[in-house]
């Protein structure tokens, strides 16, 4: 299966995209210098404890106060007595985030920090040897086991990932002694930090996306600027020559996800509707517990009986299911409404699907059995802050699904302005939503783009309140005429 990875710089943030044979796998969208908190590492203040939930709250100078579980305050294999286990209000603490917050609840955090390399996962207070789930080889497995013992002390763990097999055990040390070493430098930051202090941050997108896929089955790298290609090349230092990818720079203004037809599978993301290419249909509404999935036929007839028509339709939904939540970084209770169909082993088998297509997602997914009514329950672990609420909120019309954010839509009206002004237009005027007028005139990032791309363009923004917020129109040549309530961009 060919992988093609995708990185660009668009307005203050980073990019990046993977497609397999031309379909979207994976998505990163970033802040630069405001990445995802999750892996920071803060010293905190115990500020209360809750005995009866076995629990703990945590101040770290964040918005909202952290959340400890008892699980989280103990190393693997011990059980929570009914105290929650050696600390009190007040008690400070070196904490790290395991999970971003979401709506009005704040970051998860645990007392046993983890720190990420390309090959390991080092773990300097939890006394564990693992090796990647993706690694199924049992024999290769219980070799890299017996190796890892030999590289960590008494108290210290130790995770081998699934890069780790390609490549020599003197690099592998030499990473892990790194990760040690930072550790070492945390430990020593936190003895003189005030609370709320960050002292360790994960790195960006680009790194992140680079040390977790780019050892295995990428073919090529597509950048947007000459500063990723560079940046890329020096990470390259981490990877043996035989790793290593092209790195084709993109060689147009023109706006590369624009371009390459990648920003319309992203916006894709944003619909509760899903195509599944033969008529058929998913519709993914998230409520407040929990994330509902119905499969639909639609136009979807099929050339046998009912049942095969069904069938083909499920098994077909089961791969997009598994695609859509990892795209989407959908987490927690996912309940799927397959079509109904009579045979019992045409059930277990969607199932089987289901389970086998989620295996290949990065995130801890269990799924259950099918019930008489064609529905099927799954958890997945959410990883960080979802696509939805990054780039869309909820539909002012039908008042159920997502649509684009006024953001998301300033991103397409940008990649539209480098088409029309690489083909020589100059004056052109936009019609769009308010609330994406009110965003694009407090989009600091974004006018200074556009003046440093269309220096000599005049560009004006007209104002729509019936407009949604999806909704551009642009006028220019024989269209293009400035009405008194248009306002000049710069």
């Amino acid at each position: 299966m060919k992988k093609t990875l995708y990185f660009d710089e668009v307005c203050g943030y980073t990019v990046s995209a993977v497609t397999e044979n031309g379909l979207l796998s994976e998505f990163g969208f970033e802040k630069k210098n405001s990445q995802s908190i999750k892996g920071n590492i803060y010293k905190g203040r115990i500020v209360n404890v809750l005995q009866g939930m076995q629990a703990a709250f945590v101040d770290c100078g964040l918005e909202r106060t952290c959340y400890l579980s008892a699980d989280d305050a103990l190393p693997d294999g011990e059980d929570a007595d009914t105290d929650f286990p050696d600390l009190r209000e007040g008690d400070e603490v070196m904490v790290q985030v395991v999970k971003p917050p979401v709506g009005k609840k704040g970051a998860k955090v645990t007392l046993f920090p983890s720190f990420v390399g390309k090959n390991v996962i080092y773990l300097p207070k939890t006394p564990f040897i693992g090796v990647s789930r993706k690694i199924t080889d049992e024999e290769l497995r219980n070799n890299l086991a017996y190796c890892a013992k030999s590289l960590i002390g008494e108290n210290e763990g130790v995770v081998l990932r699934a890069a780790s097999p390609y490549v020599k055990r003197d690099m592998i040390v030499t990473e892990l002694n790194s990760l040690k070493e930072i550790y070492n430098s945390v430990v020593l930051s936190y003895k003189n930090a005030g609370i709320g202090s960050l002292l360790y941050s994960e790195v960006g997108l680009l790194r992140r996306v680079l040390r977790d896929i780019l050892s295995l089955d990428i073919e090529e790298i597509h950048v947007g600027n000459g500063r990723l290609e560079k940046l890329i090349e020096n990470f390259y230092t981490l990877f043996p020559p035989a790793k290593r990818r092209p790195v084709i720079l993109h060689g147009s203004e023109k706006d590369m996800f624009f371009q390459l037809g990648l920003s319309e599978k992203i916006i894709a993301l944003t619909d509760r509707r899903v195509e599944l290419g033969n008529g058929a249909f998913l519709v993914i509404d998230k409520c407040e517990a929990m994330t509902v999935i119905d499969v639909n036929t639609g136009r979807y007839t099929g050339d046998d009986s009912l049942e095969q028509t069904v069938y083909h339709t499920n098994l077909l939904a089961a791969g997009e299911i598994a695609r859509q939540v990892k795209l989407r970084d959908i987490g927690g209770i996912i309940v799927v409404d397959f079509i109904d169909m009579s045979s019992a082993s045409h059930n277990r088998t969607v199932v089987e699907e289901l389970e086998k297509a989620l295996k290949k997602d990065g995130s801890h997914c269990n799924v259950g059995q099918m019930s008489e009514f064609g529905l099927v329950e799954f958890t997945r672990k959410r990883e960080n802050s979802s696509v939805i609420q990054l780039m869309s909120k909820p539909c002012r019309q039908c008042k159920k699904g997502y649509g684009a954010s006024p953001k998301l839509t300033l991103f397409v009206m940008r990649a539209k302005l480098s088409e029309l002004y690489c083909d020589g237009i100059k004056q052109i005027l936009i019609d769009l939503s308010a609330d994406c007028f009110n965003e694009l005139f407090s989009f600091e990032e974004l006018i200074n783009d556009l003046k440093s791309k269309f220096p000599d363009a005049e560009i004006y923004a007209l104002a729509h309140r019936s407009y949604s917020d999806e909704a551009l129109h642009f006028r220019y040549g024989n269209e293009f005429n400035v009405p008194d309530k248009a306002v000049k961009i710069y």
